[in-house]
This record gives C-alpha cells, sequence and structure tokens, in this order.
C-alpha cells in the first residue's frame, strides 16, 4: 500500500491526514495471520473462508483495488456468493442438486 498525505484544499475529500493511494496487497508476502485484520482501523480488511486461487505469474498474486472490493450482494447476487465462499444454486433448483 502506497501512503499520502491530505493536501491543502483536500480536507472535505478525506476525514484522516493520511489515506492509501494505492490499494495493492501482495499475497506472496501474506501468511494469513490476521495481524493486518486486527490493525486496521476501519475495519475495512478481514480474513474469510475463501482461499486464493492458484496462479502462474508472481504478478497474479498482487491485488489491486478492483480484485479486493467485495460485490454487493443487492445487484450482484451471485458474485457475492462466489466471494462469501457460498455456492450459487442454479435458477429453479429447490432442493438443493
Amino acid at each position: 500500500m502506497e501512503g499520502a498525505e491530505r493536501l491543502p484544499g483536500e480536507e472535505n475529500l478525506y476525514r484522516e491526514e493520511k489515506y492509501a493511494a494505492k490499494y495493492e496487497i501482495n499475497m506472496l508476502r501474506c501468511i494469513f495471520c490476521g495481524l493486518c485484520e486486527e490493525a486496521c482501523p476501519k475495519d475495512a480488511i478481514y480474513l474469510s473462508e475463501t482461499f486464493a486461487p492458484a496462479n502462474y505469474t508472481r504478478k497474479g498474486f498482487i491485488y489491486g483495488k478492483e480484485e479486493l472490493l467485495i460485490p454487493n450482494p443487492v445487484t450482484q447476487p451471485e458474485e457475492f456468493a462466489k466471494a462469501a465462499g457460498g455456492r450459487v444454486r442454479p435458477a429453479g433448483d429447490s432442493n438443493g442438486k
């Protein structure tokens, strides 16, 4: 993550003096210890039961802001269920098979 400081005239854009200018998480360095989850002041980072998929390049393990966002459960229910680790049943399948 790359930090930045609020400039004069940007007081209405950011509440804090410092903010993240670039959201990026390198999963090659992560040991899934949960310390980032505890240290995040906004409760924006949390570990879930969804496991990161395998990749064949190092660049594939560096996640930007778009890869880290959770889909909206109202407008994107299938993507949300996938991100939450659940299975999505096909439409009309009431018995779960």
